[in-house]
């Protein structure tokens, strides 16, 4: 029988758990004083909004007669590894925020013996305004499986319109002036974060979602030497110079991301987290953002683009 697409999500209602946005928090360790800044604040950081599209899949209902990929993970996607993530954050999000989450599968690829699946959803906070937009393309399962032919269901994550710039938020950026004194060329960050699995554990708390990310014998029964940290975790350790340059809030009135995550970072390596400036104009900031591991490995890259008014 021939598949339907797109395939609807049962919504999903907010806020984030508290535990999940102390530990975005403590996960930080010595290289979040902003991030933290933002929980102080009350707000959910960039990296957590990232991962909005995880949120309203972990609460889909599961199969009981399904046997999970990884056994003691909590959410939907057990198993799962995101590869790239496209979303746009268009107001600030209150930590305490009863928003919604609507979304649906859109497509499932198999390349080079992987199997992907892409989704997209969007959240709306408790007003009704959108604050958030995302499309995401995930690994369905670590191992390749040899042989598998390369196939399409759906649409193709390349093709997909992709969440863009919001222009109309960019006027409540209240770092205007201090995003333009930005400068292309100018490099933030470029220090070593040691990722430690205390770190790990911080963020994937005691309840986690999929505990690859923290639980070494979960961890090995995946197929995977060792745990390896969250995608949105990384990431955040890659804004945390921008937010500490261009303003703490800078990243919430329509910034958009396009992240791709390429090397897994095993606990207890080392990344260096970079931010480079590629463009400053009257319109718009750039930043291309990386983080590399000490063998050179490229771990994560991606492109943040902040609109200006």
């Amino acid at each position: 029988m021939t598949e339907t697409w797109p395939k609807p999500l049962q919504s999903a209602r907010g806020p984030l758990r508290a535990d999940k946005l102390d530990g975005a928090a403590e996960g930080m360790g010595n290289w979040g004083a902003e991030t933290k800044g933002l929980a102080a604040d009350g707000l959910v950081p960039p990296d957590m909004i990232c991962g909005m599209t995880l949120f309203i899949l972990s609460e889909q209902p599961r199969d009981p007669e399904k046997k999970q990929k990884i056994p003691g993970g909590g959410g939907g996607v057990a198993g799962g590894v995101w590869v790239r993530e496209r979303f746009t954050i268009h107001r600030p999000l209150q930590r305490d925020d009863r928003f919604s989450v609507a979304g649906e599968n859109i497509g499932r690829h198999v390349h080079k013996g992987r199997r992907y699946s892409t989704s997209r959803c969007t959240t709306v906070n408790e007003t009704g305004d959108i604050a958030a937009t995302n499309l995401t393309t995930g690994l369905m399962a670590y191992k390749v499986e040899e042989g598998l032919a390369e196939s399409l269901e759906g649409e193709d994550p390349n093709a997909i319109s992709a969440p863009a710039p919001d222009w109309s938020a960019a006027k409540n950026n209240p770092y205007q002036e201090q995003l333009r004194r930005l400068t292309p060329g100018q490099i933030l960050g470029d220090y070593p974060v040691p990722v430690g699995l205390a770190l790990m554990q911080a963020r994937d708390t005691k309840k986690p979602d999929n505990p690859i990310h923290s639980d070494p014998e979960l961890a090995r029964r995946a197929g995977l030497s060792r745990p390896i940290a969250g995608g949105s975790h990384i990431l955040a350790f890659a804004l945390e110079p921008i937010l500490a340059e261009a303003g703490r809030q800078a990243l919430f009135h329509g910034a958009s991301f396009d992240i791709r995550w390429k090397a897994p970072v095993y606990a207890d390596l080392t990344i260096r987290p970079t931010a480079l400036v590629s463009d400053a104009s009257e319109k718009q900031v750039v930043f291309d953002i990386e983080a590399k591991l000490d063998d050179g490995a490229t771990a994560m890259t991606g492109r943040v683009t902040i609109p200006l008014a």
